[in-house]
């Protein structure tokens, strides 16, 4: 609700701020189905998992600068630092393209509003996820558990209740002052560039969805005859008994490697079958 964060603002004491960020790949190279990561910066002494609109947020040292619109013209280009000492995004990074195009998401509320919950099983948890395709265990994040491309395809949501967790074994953390609805604005950002990697922490230098210079579209590099897809990966789809080795020659099973090019995609599916090549192979044609 508007009318709470203004009054809040306005106030004399208006809480602890509390910003949470959501990394979502699948904007960039990624498929659909990799998880969206949600992080806080556990700042205000706050170091432990979080749950805002029944969503998980872990605590992790991330932090954030440069949002702020001047009003000279000038657009933003805040950055992102996430820590690197367990390698969690360095593995990512690496298989997506510096997750050049993913879609940073920045969540603003007071710690006042944050959500009930139970902590169980090792969990801070909001509700319980069940029906999804991809069976147990369960997405934990409501926004996971609804979405038809997380584990496998829609769950069912029910919010846990003080009773639910108690009956259950878990803790329950009570706030008489929760309201999921009291936020600011969210703003979204998309990564223009990793400005820095090391083995401590990885930067990320983001833009917004109207400032695409220097941003690749459709943010991967533009390549006449090189397919990027993971070969009977998501993007690429292939389950066929047909088998070519690397100079597209037929095989056995054993033999079966991709070669990554325009030739190798028309073997595997051929007319009237539509080509999942992820390459550009326009890009090669001399016109005029």
């Amino acid at each position: 609700m508007a009318d709470k964060i203004i009054s809040d603002i306005n106030g004399l004491e208006p809480g602890d701020l509390i910003d949470l960020f959501e990394l979502d790949m699948s904007t960039g190279t990624a498929a659909s189905s990799e998880p969206i990561f949600r992080w806080h910066s556990g700042t205000n002494e706050n170091l432990q998992d979080i749950v805002w609109q029944s969503n998980i947020y872990s605590a992790f040292p991330v932090t954030a600068d440069g949002f702020e619109w001047s009003g000279k013209g000038a657009i933003p280009r805040p950055t992102l630092t996430v820590a690197n000492i367990t390698s969690l995004l360095a593995g990512v990074i690496s298989s997506y393209e510096d997750l050049v195009g993913s879609k940073v998401t920045r969540k603003r509320t007071f710690a006042k509003y944050l959500d009930h919950y139970c902590y169980i099983g090792g969990n801070s948890v909001g509700g319980t996820c069940s029906g999804e395709a991809g069976g147990s265990p369960f997405s934990l994040s409501k926004s996971d558990c609804l979405d038809s491309t997380k584990n496998g395809g829609v769950g069912s949501w029910a919010i846990r209740t003080k009773s639910n967790c108690q009956s259950n074994g878990g803790t329950w953390y009570g706030n008489p002052t929760a309201d999921d609805e009291a936020y600011f604005t969210e703003e979204i950002w998309y990564v223009d560039r990793k400005a820095v990697e090391t083995r401590t922490h990885i930067q990320f230098e983001l833009g917004a969805a109207h400032d695409v210079q220097g941003v690749k579209i459709p943010s991967r590099a533009v390549i006449a005859n090189l397919c990027p897809w993971k070969y009977k990966g998501v993007e690429c789809g292939y389950s066929g008994s047909n088998y070519f080795d690397m100079d597209n020659n037929s095989t056995n099973s054993a033999g079966d490697v991709c070669a990554k090019n325009f030739r190798a995609c028309e073997l595997r599916f051929p007319e009237p079958q539509e080509l999942p090549f992820g390459g550009f192979p326009g890009a090669g044609m001399n016109m005029g």
